[in-house]
């Protein structure tokens, strides 16, 4: 599921690669994350790699957001 262990380790190290260019905060992050459902290209090519991943993908991310991102420090 989008918010077990291993979904969110492995979002931790996708919200790592995106910190080299920008530093989102947590809605931004969750927003990126329904970018990729909404515009065709990304969708397609996270699909293109298992079926609806980038549901899943979104999913993690708005669950990495709400509950690593939130906070008086991010």
């Amino acid at each position: 599921t989008p918010g077990s262990p291993a979904a969110q380790a492995l979002t931790a190290q996708h919200y790592e690669w995106v910190c080299r260019s920008w530093r989102p905060d947590a809605q931004a992050y969750a927003a990126l994350g329904q970018l990729y459902c909404d515009q065709g290209d990304f969708r397609d090519m996270y699909d293109g790699l298992h079926p609806s991943l980038a549901v899943f993908l979104a999913a993690a991310m708005a669950v990495y957001a709400q509950v690593r991102l939130q906070g008086p420090d991010q």
